[in-house]
């Protein structure tokens, strides 16, 4: 055989791609097919030309369109499709369409599990699964389409699997915190397994697909996972019963074990309210200029199990005439953090109040706004409108602004 004729596997290598493109169209019509059932169904068919498949016909070599067209030849023998040939071009010489003749024969001779299977095999994982989180049909439907969810690829089952497994321990779990990587060794003898499950567990927990994904560590935060014990920063003219000890809150602040604390006592009549912060550094400017009217905690971000039931705790002590503020950044995340101190509060029969959290408050001249995603604007909403928040949901912009680009305050 000589230079010219000598084949390099490029023909076979192109047919297999073009025989895999044909692939990718039957399964999205098997999609379509299974989504509208009464509708027609359509022959699916690739053509080779310079519109839809223009690889072939800049084939340069004879052997390699030989090799192209022989391996064309193989799949229609078993079964799987049917060749056109442009008989202007001689006996078998030039394709000019493969068309699909069997599906299932079609993924056998590629040795490839095609996208109806995988989906199928979805449901099957899935099904016990779908009373406790619906979810997972958005993520079949997704897939079906040929659609990546939350990073998986149709038939990935084992990342939405795990995440559950994960859940399950966490609901368990209650209001302790747990060792986010000791928990994962434990359930998949990998102490890192958990932290690559950010994403599925994530749309579980938010329990659709259409909300704007959470920041990790909000979500681990939420869920009772540490990577250490967490700490409450503390400020505030009260005495805590702390483990076996009444513990003082010395100025400027005191962090303590969230788990330790047991009961709280303060004068009545000096405190007027308690107010919540989400980022370290406002926390730090207020409890300097704090005075005796004030509880100030912080939250370090999304609050934990144990943070929420040592807020509990607080919000027992403090007289139902008082009042109780969050103040957080004017974004997803921010009114996230304060729907769930608002739970918290509901929980114990008492309603929280926002602070700083207005857009039309804020001065003009704050630096660290950002555009607000659609998407995020329309939850920031949605939460305002479950906790009936009007004066913030009336105020929203287009802009994101971050807490630490606010001047420190204090409630009216």
């Amino acid at each position: 055989m000589n230079e010219e004729t000598k084949s390099t596997g490029d023909g076979s290598a192109l047919a297999r791609k073009a025989l895999e493109r044909l692939l990718v169209r039957t399964e999205n019509a098997v999609a379509k097919k299974q989504a509208q059932p009464d509708k027609a169904a359509r022959s699916v068919s690739l053509a080779l030309s310079e519109k839809s498949f223009p690889e072939y016909l800049h084939l340069q070599r004879h052997a390699d369109k030989t090799e192209c067209n022989a391996s064309f030849q193989l799949a229609e023998r078993e079964g799987a499709i049917n060749v056109e040939w442009d008989r202007r071009a001689g006996e078998r010489a030039h394709v000019q369409r493969i068309v699909l003749r069997d599906e299932n024969r079609l993924a056998q001779h590629l040795r490839v599990v095609p996208r109806w299977d995988a989906v199928t095999q979805g449901e099957h994982h899935f099904g016990p699964h779908l009373a406790a989180h619906p979810m997972l049909a958005q993520v079949l439907s997704g897939w079906s389409k040929g659609n990546m969810v939350r990073g998986t690829r149709a038939g990935e089952v084992a990342p939405w699997l795990d995440a559950i497994q994960v859940l399950k321990h966490c609901a368990i779990n209650g209001e302790d915190d747990l060792p986010i990587r000791r928990l994962s060794a434990r359930l998949f003898g990998d102490s890192k397994r958990i932290e690559a499950l950010g994403s599925t567990l994530d749309a579980l927990v938010l329990g659709g697909l259409e909300q704007v994904q959470s920041e990790v560590e909000d979500l681990f935060a939420q869920l009772g996972l540490v990577k250490f014990p967490p700490t409450l920063l503390l400020a505030g003219h009260i005495n805590v019963v702390y483990g076996d000890e009444i513990v003082g809150t010395p100025r400027p602040y005191v962090g303590l074990a969230p788990s330790g604390i047991r009961s709280v006592s303060l004068d009545a009549s000096s405190v007027r309210y308690l107010l919540t912060v989400e980022n370290l550094t406002t926390f730090h400017e207020l409890v300097r200029k704090r005075t005796n009217e004030a509880i100030v905690i912080y939250t370090g971000g999304m609050p934990s199990p144990s943070w929420k039931r040592a807020y509990g705790v607080f919000l027992q002590a403090l007289p139902k005439t008082k009042q109780v503020y969050h103040w957080g950044d004017i974004d997803v995340g921010g009114f996230r953090i304060a729907a769930h101190i608002a739970k918290c509060c509901a929980d114990h029969g008492r309603s929280l109040h926002l602070h700083g959290m207005r857009t039309d408050a804020i001065p003009p001249g704050t630096v660290s706004r950002r555009d607000l995603d659609p998407a995020a604007r329309r939850e920031i909403l949605r939460i305002c409108d479950c906790w009936q928040w009007k004066a913030e949901a009336d105020a929203l912009g287009g802009l994101a602004i971050e807490q630490e680009a606010m001047e420190p305050c204090w409630p009216d």
